[in-house]
């Protein structure tokens, strides 16, 4: 087998196929990596800084999510507290870069929803950041267009509290809101498509470190039905994010034909061999380098070690992508981050 491209070798893999080598990806969500890398820090997560951090580490992927549009402010309360498109207030926090930290939200009671407007995804300016990306490319590596599930919107706009007593108390409220998040992302994801996206990640937490956040009935009653019309719209290869331990929805998962799963949270129980036994011919794994131990506080040979554990438990037979199991974060030294790249390229040859 000749040597591929970034982008072919990546979406080789996400196809449950065998590349050249394991492709390596991830959430480049640090700030150091970008100041080692291209001598910069950016203020806020960009597509050209992306993009040249991710040559720069020779990743095989970059991750570019629906934006902004031109001509519109953040509205800002305070100095660190503003408002979003979406009327939720956000704080800004260096611990949280890149994702700013909810702290109040536009939709509290069914009163709000009717007075709600949701944001235009036709606006203008929604694909600069995608076609930036593609444009510096040139189709060597993949370019990920990024988009929000129907619970990430509800997190947002409703808040967890509200979330969670709207499934006793008006699961109707909860309907609603799920609607309006795929009548944004549906049509976002049209878009991102026609601009030459090669792959979608949908972004949908469903777990936390101590177990799944539903019942499976609950997940099968309330989400899953408007996550099914989503993926269902999608022609490209749809990738899910969705941390936190969810082996009890894998099944349902899996036959809603995402062609990949991300990141298999080592510290929420989430086992690599198991999944890869039990879906390996059927779904994509992306991830499970732990980021909350061994990539922040391991040797650099405690992440040889467990990226080779990775790759020899996931890669053979092809349909592994190397990453971490959440993101590259703050708390991650620079230098554990370049050894798992490293230990990548040197175990993940295919023979």
């Amino acid at each position: 087998m000749g040597k591929m491209t970034s982008r072919e070798r990546f979406l080789k893999a996400v196809c449950g196929e065998r590349p050249d080598r394991v492709p390596i990806f991830d959430f480049l969500f640090q700030k150091d990596i970008y100041e080692a890398t291209i001598g910069r820090r950016p203020k806020s997560y960009n597509a050209r800084d992306a993009v040249e951090c991710t040559l720069a580490l020779d990743l095989d992927a970059v991750w570019v999510p629906f934006g902004g549009f031109q001509g519109w402010e953040p509205k800002y309360l305070s100095e660190n507290i503003y408002q979003d498109e979406w009327g939720t207030t956000l704080q800004v926090s260096e611990s949280a870069w890149p994702i700013d930290a909810p702290i109040d939200f536009p939709i509290k009671d069914r009163k709000d929803l009717q007075a709600y407007k949701a944001p235009d995804p036709l606006a203008p300016g929604r694909l600069q950041e995608v076609k930036t990306a593609l444009d510096m490319v040139g189709g060597k590596i993949a370019v990920l267009g990024g988009v929000q599930g129907p619970l990430t919107t509800a997190w947002l706009i409703m808040g967890p509290t509200k979330i969670m007593y709207s499934f006793y108390d008006d699961p109707q409220l909860l309907r609603d809101v799920f609607k309006l998040s795929n009548d944004f992302f549906i049509e976002a994801a049209r878009l991102l498509e026609e601009a030459g996206i090669d792959a979608i990640f949908v972004s949908e937490d469903l777990g936390a470190s101590a177990g799944p956040l539903f019942s499976l009935q609950m997940f099968r009653e309330f989400i899953l039905p408007y996550f099914v019309e989503l993926v269902s719209s999608i022609h490209v290869p749809v990738l899910l994010h969705s941390c936190g331990n969810i082996n009890i929805f894998l099944d349902d998962l899996v036959a809603t034909g995402i062609k990949a799963i991300h990141p298999l949270q080592r510290t929420a129980g989430m086992d690599l061999k198991t999944v890869k036994e039990k879906y390996g011919n059927k779904i994509a794994i992306i991830g499970n380098v732990d980021s909350s131990r061994t990539l922040p506080e391991g040797t650099e040979e405690d992440v040889e070690r467990e990226v080779q554990e990775c790759i020899e438990i996931a890669a053979p037979g092809g349909g592994y992508v190397l990453a971490s199991d959440h993101s590259l974060h703050d708390g991650i030294p620079v230098k554990n981050i370049l050894k798992m790249i490293e230990a990548g390229k040197k175990y993940g040859v295919y023979e």
